[in-house]
């Protein structure tokens, strides 16, 4: 009966509120701003505040345990809506056809549900279908949203809110409530330092450019040091070093494109800031590193490789279309999955550890993004997600030489660091596959997508003018 209620709440939010809401905001711009400024902020708040689960497998451990409702996509077709119907200015040219790499991200989606005919559990992969599938709103509705400087400035100002905010939840976790490895108001600290300097990358490309100031600067600087704060303070090496990667690229970036006085002071406040940071968090930092440094010693071989090599194994078995989207984590295991489970019984046994059954009823799954999609959705799966992520680089550097020294030039090289950043950092991490980083990766996206619109509306403009 409970599920029976959350499919009416969920039937009549897509589609009952969300046309409505989108009707409502079609001839108002300044309300899609702040909709679409609440959408990148939506992501950093608590789980389970914006979103509900139907027929929900409690203790499974894959992609998704149900189908998931999202507000963020609530408001993503309010915003697909408003934007279809809003006047359109006569000043600005006009976009036709899909955001560029919409029809790659669907393909994607539906080699995934093809992955159902191999599934060992076939609602598990309708299941992720449904989260994935309806992840094509957002990526759409951010490109759309996208068109002018104004619409840029109330997504900086959302996500700068999101870090600030965050950065105080992780000081509160951390030195009131005695946490050692900081999570915030995310389900893990890796998704939430993966977030986090996503976004920094993002906000400090726009707080270089000379068209930001007043306000929105300074809101920008903080919520980049408040990026760092967090990253810290949930004790993650990887992000850590994606933190500073990231902005050490940026800063380049700001000195290539117009070394000034605003580059040099933020060089300098950098430093300092990253020293003050540093020393302000350090006994957690070295805490973990030491906890790190005793586990290799422990074991020889770390836990990682031992789950690819399951993910290998199960691709060798169904090579074009995997397993079944959201089966690793029944078929890794017993009874089901003994073959593959054989894999890490292996190694345990190799570690002197005894073998019983009832142990591996629940095995962990691979960190890999990428041997996770190889082992559900085999080559065919992987090859179009590896296109998507290719298609989001190329908007985003399209838009960044396109644009130039304009702030949107700026927030372009931001994302397409951040992308990069995320892209690599998804071999050892499958971050993107939990929702708050997912509707975020596709809102950063989706934006450089409709930059890429833009752009090519006005080449085709001024062929127009030319002929």
């Amino acid at each position: 009966m409970k599920d029976f209620f959350k499919l009416l709440t969920a039937l009549l939010l897509y589609g009952g509120f969300a046309p409505l809401l989108g009707g409502l905001l079609a001839p108002r711009r300044a309300w899609q701003r702040a909709l679409f400024g609440l959408m990148v902020f939506m992501p950093s708040l608590p789980p389970g505040r914006f979103t509900l689960m139907i027929g929900s497998i409690e203790k499974y451990r894959g992609h998704t345990k149900g189908f998931e409702v999202s507000l963020i996509e609530v408001f993503a077709i309010a915003l697909i809506i408003a934007v279809a119907k809003s006047p359109r200015d006569p000043a600005m040219p006009r976009r036709k056809g899909l955001p560029p790499g919409t029809w790659v991200y669907a393909m994607w989606a539906m080699a995934g549900l093809l992955s159902v005919f191999n599934a060992w559990d076939a609602s598990l992969a309708w299941m992720a279908f449904s989260r994935f599938g309806k992840g094509t709103l957002i990526f759409v509705a951010a490109a759309m949203y996208l068109r002018d400087d104004k619409d840029l400035r109330a997504a900086l100002t959302g996500l700068a809110l999101s870090l600030v905010v965050q950065a105080w939840i992780c000081m509160k976790m951390r030195y009131l409530e005695g946490y050692f490895q900081i999570k915030g108001w995310f389900e893990h600290q890796n998704p939430m330092s993966m977030w986090a300097y996503m976004t920094a990358c993002v906000v400090f490309a726009a707080a270089l450019n000379k068209e930001v100031k007043g306000r929105l600067l300074w809101l920008c600087l903080a919520a980049f040091g408040a990026a760092g704060l967090c990253v810290l303070l949930s004790v993650s090496r990887a992000a850590l070093a994606a933190y500073a990667v990231g902005a050490a690229i940026v800063l380049g970036m700001g000195w290539l494109r117009g070394p000034g006085v605003r580059t040099a002071l933020l060089s300098v406040m950098g430093l300092a800031g990253a020293v003050m940071v540093m020393m302000f968090a350090m006994d957690s930092l070295n805490s973990r590193l030491k906890e790190v440094k005793e586990s290799k010693e422990k074991n020889a071989e770390d836990l990682r490789p031992v789950l690819n090599r399951q993910c290998k194994a199960m691709l060798h078995d169904y090579p074009l279309l995997g397993i079944g989207w959201n089966n690793y984590g029944i078929a890794n295991s017993r009874p089901l999955g003994a073959k593959y489970s054989a894999v890490l019984e292996e190694w345990d046994e190799s570690r002197g550890f005894a073998i019983l059954d009832e142990f591996y009823w629940a095995n962990p799954l691979t960190e890999s993004l990428y041997w996770l999609l190889l082992a559900e959705n085999g080559w065919t799966g992987w090859g179009l997600f590896l296109l998507f992520e290719i298609t989001t680089l190329w908007c985003a550097a399209r838009a960044w030489l396109h644009y130039g020294r304009s702030l949107t030039g700026y927030v372009a090289f931001g994302i397409l660091v951040a992308l990069s950043i995320c892209y690599l950092h998804g071999t050892v991490e499958r971050i993107l596959t939990q929702t708050k980083n997912l509707s975020h990766w596709l809102m950063l996206a989706g934006m450089v997508s409709g930059m890429e619109m833009s752009r090519r509306a006005e080449d085709r403009r001024d062929r127009l003018q030319r002929a």
